[in-house]
């Protein structure tokens, strides 16, 4: 399996987990996973732990929801003069959503 597929698959049962641990039913801990950002959060956890356990994976979303976390903003400064950001160019090379995903460069 891929990165991507096993991501996946834990989010499902995250998802289901906190719904049956917290009786919410499903929409309203997808629409909390959204606002936390829990989804792109584990992304960012398994890619850099890989062989983490699913108790500690909702250790880790109880303590994203329970600080409330705030939405996770990035801001890239730029060499290049622009009036607008244009979403058609951009890609979404990690499912973190539309934008512009940059790393420093090497």
């Amino acid at each position: 399996m891929s990165i991507q597929t096993d991501v996946e698959m834990l989010s499902i049962r995250a998802m289901e987990t906190y719904a049956k641990h917290h009786h919410l039913p499903g929409e309203a801990v997808i629409e909390l996973f959204h606002k936390c950002q829990v989804f792109e959060k584990i992304m960012v956890q398994h890619e850099y732990l890989h062989q983490v356990g699913f108790e500690e994976v909702m250790e880790y979303v109880d303590k994203i929801i329970r600080e409330e976390s705030k939405e996770l903003i990035v801001y890239h400064g730029t060499t290049f003069n622009f009036k607008s950001i244009d979403l058609v160019k951009s890609r979404n090379r990690r499912d973190f959503g539309r934008g512009f995903y940059t790393t420093r460069s090497t």
